[in-house]
């Protein structure tokens, strides 16, 4: 049976987040949401219990928060906020879109456009010009692309400069689960493919930066 929902415009204090919400949203993200919001407005409804606890938008609506909006659009099921159905939004928000499967060379091509064509920039994608460097680097066999300077070039970073050779560490994991909780802890994004990364994720100025480069045994 399909819950029913109204959608409604309603003051962005009314909104309280969900206490068993397990998801951070870090200082990063919120600008990078902030900035398509400034782009595209409210593209989708934030999701509410009856009382106005949130289930999905948890972002958005921290976001809209930041740039100082006082009211907000809303979609507010008939739920009681700690019941199952209403942990069922809340979970599936989270994690329905991590089962997908992505084409990670497809997404460096559009960003690339992106980056080329939008004078903002890749700001508000959730990437930046390293980022981007990283993945066309690990999507690339080396005919394409032998180096990171090579993929910082084809993204359009000619001022690039590796500076002293990067230090580099080697780190291996027992399992898939161990990298990719190493990544959650660092904050960085691995896919499947991802075999080396640069920490601090975003120093593309740091040319001192460690370069970890992890390997599963």
């Amino acid at each position: 049976m399909s819950l029913e929902w109204t959608t409604e415009v309603v003051p962005i204090d009314r909104l309280t987040p969900h206490p068993r919400n397990y998801r951070r949203h870090p200082r990063d993200q919120i600008a990078h949401l902030e900035q398509s919001l400034k782009e595209n407005g409210f593209y989708r409804n934030i999701v509410c219990a009856q009382d106005y606890t949130i289930l999905a938008g948890h972002g958005v609506w921290l976001a809209a928060k930041a740039l100082g909006l006082t009211e907000i659009p809303v979609r507010v099921l008939d739920l009681d906020p700690m019941e199952p159905r209403a942990l069922k939004v809340l979970a599936a928000d989270n994690e329905l879109g991590n089962l997908a499967e992505i084409d990670d060379r497809a997404l460096s091509e559009i960003l690339k456009e992106v980056r080329d064509q939008d004078l903002s920039g890749l700001f508000g994608t959730g990437y930046d010009d390293l980022m981007l460097a990283n993945l066309a680097f690990v999507t690339r066999d080396q005919s394409e692309i032998a180096d990171f300077d090579e993929a910082a070039e084809w993204v359009g970073m000619p001022e690039y400069d590796t500076g002293p050779e990067a230090i580099r560490v080697s780190v291996s994991f027992r399992n898939e689960q161990d990298r990719l909780e190493f990544a959650r802890v660092l904050g960085l994004r691995f896919t499947e493919k991802t075999k080396s990364t640069w920490w601090p994720p975003k120093a593309a100025d740091d040319v001192s930066s460690v370069r970890f480069e992890a390997e599963v045994p």
